[in-house]
């Protein structure tokens, strides 16, 4: 496979604009993209496009028909999309249809059909009222410039919002030509049912992108094609992801979006499901049948043939063979490397095959019969996006060390144990996430199963107590002050679940009886929980992007106060109980703050003082002495109460996945990965012991005098995996 460089859109000087020099810089030779859009917001007129900071996003991911628009001669513009990409809080009013922005110490508020709105309390005229379209605001492109500050570029239809002026709408002419190019939405399918032209047929190129593959250090390994099927879902071959470690995006107008990772392989058909970071609206293709196909049957062929992107070529199908077991399309339509994942049309524009192989000599063609996919396009289209779960990238990776690549059939099971197994308890429940009770050998867990929290005696080696069957889903518990503390959320976790559509429930259960003995409500959904020992707890939220987390007072239930975070923010309480530290997981660089506490309330908040220098992964814990910050990614970094040295780089450990510590044993903590355990020394962070567990390991738990592992085990006799409990050490 050919080699690809990297990027993340193109370079300015394919535009050709070497020739002259570009608005506020010296020579359009010494940019590109990056360095010109810098922390710019882009939209184009009609279109769910958009660009911020050089990347690719949607503006609504959940409704492509949110779009800038043109009313009156006023160009309106989608106020939280904006307000957030530029870093701003948005907060909806309900009750008074009001929204309130936040940025850089000044607060407006806009109600919907007011010609005024509030800047720091002083009335401001607009030119044109704010309006609510298909649930979102909408204000006037002037509102961005006079009150946030910011420079506003317009030019046919083209809108870039930024710090400074960038563009001039005749000098750059060509780049706006560019922008539109990029932005522009797609064009309505040709599918009509009824047989197409060869030249309508190409038209379903815009639905046909280039999968890049990478490996671990992010270097291309190679590319082939794919196609959409869903939106944000790409079909291709299992061989052009197998031996990569994550994958890229290519559409046919050089928009770039990073996959999430794989959700489904058939390595004997060579086929495997993609799913995007973002629900992408690229349209998915008409899927036909292979129920019908004949030898003479015309065909068209749309793929990357050495990295040429969007190739059209037409043939006839000139057999359906069956070759070492596996059934496929012969054609005679040129395909070569890099066309494989591309699609194979019949003359209605509907997709019949997934073209996977060719030979030079004899025009000799393959693809897969599109038949083999249709259970998953139907299945992961039913379903919501967010809730798509992909694959575990480690059995796609590239073999490290002179070891054998391990593909999907080879992945390991969980150990096998034999009941009764000594100190491995298996369970029945389904189980993620669970508390230790601090002054008696019991282990609280939400079971996923049935919805319900239960109470597991150590010493009994068993469930004792459940709770009541909940109608959502538990999240995640705590244990404080003498109470168990879970949290739910209204809806699935979402970026665009904002405000107005947030909420959800924490509800206090009695420890000893497993009831519920006290509630309240939330205005956010719910993601992460701590609480202290006097009474108060804090809440990230799982949605909306730039989001909240806030603290609440146990007894009155009333907010105490707020601070902004990115979405599914995971937080832990330092052991003084004066400051939570955080990491964001969705966002790449990851960042960590801190959030200074007094009597509940969140006083201080700053970030750390770096930004993509040291590698952070989603897990993270306190050292039971309080002094360090441990990331999983194997970097450690100070926790101090002057914000000059907090959160500095301290050094490097052995990476992990799990994280388990209590303050009762300051001299020590545990990290785990796959069934591995590592005892660390507080004082010198690093290892002194390892321990093995027989199953892999969940989660990871300490009480005062025992070690305790939840694991995934398979049981001797069944093809099922179960939780089980294991007793690894006394302490």
């Amino acid at each position: 496979m050919k080699q690809m460089k990297r990027r993340l859109l193109v370079l300015i000087t394919i535009l050709g604009l070497l020739c002259y020099p570009i608005s506020g810089y010296a020579q359009a030779d010494e940019l590109d993209f990056e360095d010109l859009f810098n922390e710019a917001v882009i939209l184009s007129i009609g279109s769910p496009n958009a660009i911020y900071d050089t990347e690719d996003r949607i503006i609504d991911e959940n409704n492509y028909n949110i779009v800038p628009y043109v009313k009156s001669q006023r160009t309106m513009v989608p106020l939280r999309f904006i307000s957030e990409s530029l870093g701003a809080r948005v907060a909806w009013n309900q009750s008074t249809s009001t929204a309130t922005i936040t940025l850089a110490g000044k607060e407006i508020k806009i109600t919907l059909g007011s010609k005024t709105i509030l800047v720091n309390g002083k009335k401001t005229a607009l030119d044109a009222p704010a309006e609510y379209q298909q649930g979102r605001t909408f204000v006037p492109i002037r509102l961005i410039s006079e009150t946030l500050g910011k420079k506003v570029f317009y030019s046919r239809g083209i809108i870039v919002i930024s710090e400074e002026a960038i563009l001039d709408p005749v000098q750059d002419a060509e780049i706006v030509d560019y922008l539109k190019f990029i932005l522009e939405p797609y064009k309505k399918s040709p599918y009509t049912g009824k047989n197409l032209t060869n030249q309508q047929i190409a038209g379903f190129e815009q639905s046909v992108v280039l999968l890049e593959s990478l490996d671990r250090s992010g270097e291309s390994t190679g590319f082939g094609s794919a196609f959409a099927v869903g939106y944000g879902l790409y079909l291709t071959n299992y061989h052009v992801i197998n031996e990569a470690s994550s994958y890229v995006i290519y559409t046919g107008k050089d928009q770039v979006y990073e996959a999430a990772g794989i959700v489904a392989v058939d390595k004997t058909n060579d086929l495997a499901l993609v799913k995007a970071k973002i629900r992408t609206n690229v349209p998915p293709l008409y899927i036909g049948s292979t129920q019908n196909l004949a030898k003479g049957q015309a065909v068209v062929a749309i793929g990357n043939p050495e990295g040429l992107q969007n190739t059209v070529s037409t043939g006839v199908i000139s057999g359906l063979r069956v070759i070492d077991g596996q059934s496929l399309i012969q054609f005679t339509a040129p395909i070569a490397s890099g066309s494989s994942g591309g699609a194979l049309f019949n003359k209605k524009g509907e997709v019949i095959g997934v073209t996977s192989a060719s030979m030079d000599e004899g025009n000799l063609n393959f693809a897969v019969p599109i038949d083999y996919a249709k259970s998953w396009i139907s299945q992961y289209n039913a379903a919501a996006f967010s809730k798509i779960t992909v694959l575990n990238q480690d059995q796609f990776r590239e073999p490290s060390n002179g070891s054998d690549t391990v593909t999907p059939e080879e992945t390991p099971k969980p150990p096998a144990v034999t009941i009764p197994a000594g100190n491995v308890s298996v369970l029945n429940e389904v189980i993620q996430e669970a508390v230790t009770d601090p002054s008696r050998p019991i282990v609280y867990a939400i079971d996923d199963s049935e919805s319900t929290i239960v109470s597991y005696d150590l010493t009994k080696k068993k469930v004792t107590k459940t709770s009541t069957s909940f109608s959502k889903v538990p999240r995640k518990l705590v244990y404080a002050s003498g109470e168990l503390y879970v949290i739910f959320s209204d809806g699935e976790y979402s970026p665009y679940r904002f405000d107005e559509e947030q909420g959800g429930t924490v509800k206090v259960l009695n420890p000893s009886t497993l009831q519920v003995i006290d509630e309240w409500d939330v205005d956010i959904d719910p993601y992460d929980i701590a609480a202290d020992e006097s009474g108060h707890v804090y809440l990230t939220s799982g949605s909306g992007q730039w989001t909240y987390m806030k603290s609440y007072d146990r007894t009155t239930k009333r907010e105490l106060s707020s601070s902004g975070v990115y979405h599914q923010t995971k937080i832990m309480m330092h052991p003084s109980e004066n400051r939570i530290y955080s990491i964001t997981t969705p966002l790449s660089p990851r960042d960590m703050d801190v959030f200074r506490l007094t009597d509940g309330k969140i006083t201080t908040t700053y970030d750390s003082p770096y930004h993509g220098d040291y590698k952070l992964s989603t897990v993270f814990g306190i050292t039971p002495d309080g002094k360090f910050i441990v990331n999983g990614a194997g970097s450690i970094f100070t926790a101090t109460n002057n914000k000059t040295t907090d959160m500095n780089y301290a050094g490097t450990m052995d990476t992990f996945d799990i994280f388990a510590a209590n303050k009762n044993h300051t001299e020590k903590f545990y990290t785990a990965t796959k069934n591995v355990i590592n005892q660390v020394d507080t004082n010198t962070l690093s290892t002194t012991k390892t321990y093995k567990t027989q199953g892999t390991i969940v989660k990871l738990l300490m009480t005062d005098t025992q070690l305790i592992a939840i694991t995934k085990v398979t049981v001797t006799g069944s093809a099922l995996t179960r939780n089980a409990i294991e007793m690894v050490t006394e302490l």
